[in-house]
């Protein structure tokens, strides 16, 4: 069975962008598994865009016991793969229950050199076998995917496996059916982020927009069934780009509504 969850990424422009209008009271770590409750989700990624470095011990007990209350499992995120930060953010994952960490080789919209990202993952993959999570690597533009192919070959590790984003292949030129081919054999955590591609109005370009979950161009059901012939059940968690739509105010609302359409699609499947 394949098991759904809603991410930080769900939200965020509520949790607060790089660039772009800030809500005045941001979204909480603890707000978001409030959300995951409220749309029927029991599984929660919290991502680089929440920091979870960032809470005190107490915030970690308290998101910590709220999730088993609930019955929410946490699967934690970040994007620095710096040896003491990953460590760190282990600790975390430990301390949450996370079967997984899912990490960045560079920040979105940057680059960066495979032999680097290559030699600090190899080094601290021991620490993650001791502790029993599996580091997930989520492509970016920074490299292709034969690129991720070949560092997934090199290092062999039982602990180290992919997360794949179709939508995020797009920003290296590579189309989804291509991606996934290359890559499913090592995914360990898939990002469902639903997407269409527009031609501009001068007719001379394109657009990749965001959209609630299938009412978009990547199709779902297809994605799972590429995963059951392969064998594998990996967590699939929701992601949205939901526009600006005038306020923050306006645009907090949206993301909300396009996570209730998209749980409601995920539950019909």
């Amino acid at each position: 069975m394949f098991k759904f969850g809603i991410s930080s990424w769900c939200y965020p422009w509520s949790v607060g962008v790089a660039k772009g209008p800030i809500p005045e009271k941001k979204m909480t770590a603890l707000e978001l598994l409030q959300k995951a409750v409220e749309h029927g989700a029991d599984l929660v990624q919290i991502a680089d865009n929440l920091p979870l470095e960032n809470l005190t011990e107490q915030q970690l007990e308290e998101l910590r016991d709220f999730s088993v209350s609930r019955g929410i499992s946490i699967e934690v995120g970040t994007k620095d793969i710096q040896r003491d930060h990953l460590l760190r953010m282990l600790e975390i994952a430990g301390f949450l229950g996370s079967p997984i960490l899912r990490v960045l080789p560079a920040f979105f919209g940057s680059n960066a050199v495979m032999k680097e990202v290559e030699e600090l993952i190899a080094a601290v993959l021991p620490d993650f076998e001791r502790r029993g999570v599996t580091m997930v690597l989520e492509n970016t533009e920074a490299f292709q995917a034969e690129e991720y192919a070949g560092l997934m070959e090199r290092i062999g590790h039982p602990r180290f496996r992919m997360c794949i984003d179709l939508a995020n292949a797009l920003g290296a030129m590579e189309g989804p059916e291509y991606f996934l081919g290359k890559m499913i054999r090592y995914c360990g955590n898939f990002h469902f982020k639903d997407v269409t591609i527009r031609r501009s109005e001068t007719l001379m370009g394109f657009s990749v927009e965001g959209r609630p979950a299938g009412q978009g161009d990547l199709s779902l059901p297809w994605i799972l069934d590429h995963m059951k012939s392969e064998g594998l059940t990996p967590s699939i968690i929701l992601e949205l780009w939901p526009p600006f739509d005038r306020t923050i105010e306006r645009t907090m609302d949206l993301e909300d509504r396009w996570v209730k359409e998209s749980m409601s699609y995920v539950k019909s499947l």
